[in-house]
């Protein structure tokens, strides 16, 4: 038996005794702290100090029975090293690819504290997954936008990574998984203007006021252990794109801001390392022409950052997303010289499915609010989550936030915000990657129209159109002085066939309103 002093051990005992984990502002305990000790707790009091070690402990009815018993905690049970008569035979995580360090080679809980954990989730969690909370269903039929697919003669792909209208002459650019950049012509008929080919996949793109760009390209789409991710400058000389890397390495990055964090007068830039089992949220400062890289957070599931001058004393802090393991909104209050200090703004439990946000005044007080949609659902837990939704957590002015609206909506994945009818508030779209085919009216694209009191109603798109939708954007498409909405076809069955049929990489929401 481990033997432990008195002081640490009344320390302990005071620890586990109080409130959870993740209420307490003591740091938690390790996972080799834990191991180390002899902790006579119970299933539930185990699993906040084991899961509070990394994240934020889930409770038992995020997941089914099933899901846990057969995904989920053998995962947990394998990352923490213990291995038991039942894996003899399966494949071990190095076996397929996972890198060295993401599960323990040394064992760090007891099997009889494993069991405890084991037995409190599955005990306590639902037979099936939860119902959706009751919400309006939204009505068919978009007010005030047309609904169009164009189709080109072209025989592609329709796998559309990146779709963004220029805000200067509203041409569609337009990203393909395999590994081209297509410009098009907003206002004549989508007629293709330019055809450029990229390394990997386009994710996003900055356009320069000298008429060059920047493109970043994720590498594989597929979570994986890939450095293929590429952030490159193009420019038109003698007729022709020539391309200059600016980063490279990248590990699956997923988006791009650019700002003058360190008020040299040049920009910087911030990429989300989204990864897989690796990744980051690296900070790249100007210096004297070059850049140095700065980790802000070196885990996966980096997923946007904005710049914004959030402690309102004058230089930009940044709030980023954190779609993995520690999920949730931070920000990087900038300290002058270069130093940045994190704030955690909001924190979820590792099955909560981030997967985008905005930084707006959703009520019009003044204050810029945190508007989010969850719904990743491509991890251990394949399931219809009721917690899947759109919501938005107000400001306090203080910078402190709390969930005010909540819209359920099963795989909730994308997000603009814009005053879309011009009626003076904030409305949204939402789009769902992960929706659930059988709900009707058809739920993976809902436009939310603000009444200017809080209150959103939802609608659908009316027009039957058999397509799957990864990415959208919003701009003046036709430069009529209204905002209109292009989102990005991700038909699944041409990831696995020979392309034989017309290209369809997009639908255009046009704005009637002007």
């Amino acid at each position: 038996m481990r033997i432990v002093s008195l002081g640490f051990a009344v320390f302990i005992l005071l620890l586990f005794g109080c409130n959870p984990i993740s209420d307490r502002k003591q740091p938690p305990l390790t996972l080799e702290q834990l191991a180390a000790l002899d902790l006579n707790l119970t299933g539930e009091r185990l699993a906040e100090a084991y899961c509070g070690s990394c994240h934020l402990k889930p409770e038992p009815d995020v997941l089914d029975r099933i899901t846990w018993e057969t995904k989920v905690l053998p995962d947990m049970r394998k990352r923490m090293g213990l291995y038991l008569e039942e894996d003899f035979g399966t494949e071990l995580p190095e076996d397929s690819g996972v890198p060295p360090g993401i599960y323990s080679k040394v064992q760090l809980i007891k099997r009889e504290d494993w069991a405890k954990i084991q037995e409190y989730y599955l005990s306590s969690a639902p037979d099936k997954p939860l119902s959706q909370a009751e919400k309006v269903i939204p009505k068919v039929g978009i007010p005030g936008f047309k609904v169009d697919q164009p189709v080109f003669s072209k025989v592609f792909p329709s796998l559309t990574t990146m779709v963004r209208i220029h805000p200067e002459s509203g041409d569609l650019w337009v990203g393909n998984r395999y590994k081209s950049l297509f410009v098009l012509d907003s206002r004549n008929g989508f007629k293709l203007k330019d055809s450029i080919a990229t390394d990997v996949a386009p994710v996003e793109i900055r356009w320069n006021k000298d008429k060059t760009f920047d493109l970043l390209a994720m590498g594989l789409m597929d979570p994986s252990k890939d450095t293929v991710g590429t952030l490159s400058r193009f420019s038109f000389q003698n007729n022709t794109w020539t391309k200059e890397i600016l980063l490279e390495n990248l590990i699956r990055p997923v988006h791009l801001e650019t700002a003058d964090w360190n008020s040299d007068g040049e920009s910087d830039r911030v990429v989300s390392h989204f990864g897989d089992h690796l990744g980051k949220l690296s900070l790249y400062l100007s210096d004297n022409g070059k850049e140095k890289e700065m980790i802000l957070k070196p885990i996966p599931g980096a997923r946007r950052t904005i710049a914004v001058d959030f402690d309102g004393d004058g230089d930009l802090d940044m709030l980023s997303q954190i779609a993995q393991s520690q999920e949730g909104i931070y920000a990087w209050i900038n300290q002058g010289d270069e130093k940045f200090v994190e704030k955690p703004l909001l924190r979820f439990h590792p099955s909560f499915g981030s997967s985008d946000f905005r930084f707006e005044d959703a009520n019009g007080d003044g204050y810029r609010d945190i508007i989010l949609v969850n719904g990743n659902n491509s991890d251990l837990s394949q399931i219809l989550k009721s917690y899947h939704g759109v919501r938005i957590f107000l400001n306090d002015g203080d910078g402190e936030f709390e969930e005010e609206w909540f819209y359920p909506l099963y795989g909730a994945s994308g997000l603009e915000v814009d005053d879309f009818d011009q009626d003076g508030d904030l409305d949204l779209f939402v789009l769902s990657f992960f929706p659930d085919t059988k709900q009707s009216p058809r739920q993976d694209l809902i436009y939310f129209s603000q009444s200017g009191n809080g209150d959103f109603e939802p609608f659908v798109i009316k027009e039957n159109i058999d397509s799957h939708w990864l990415t959208m954007s919003r701009g003046d498409i036709d430069k009529d002085g209204d905002t209109d909405l292009v989102v990005g076809t991700f038909d699944f069955n041409d990831l696995y066939a020979k392309p034989n049929k017309p290209w369809k990489p997009f639908i255009i929401l046009r704005n009637e309103l002007k």
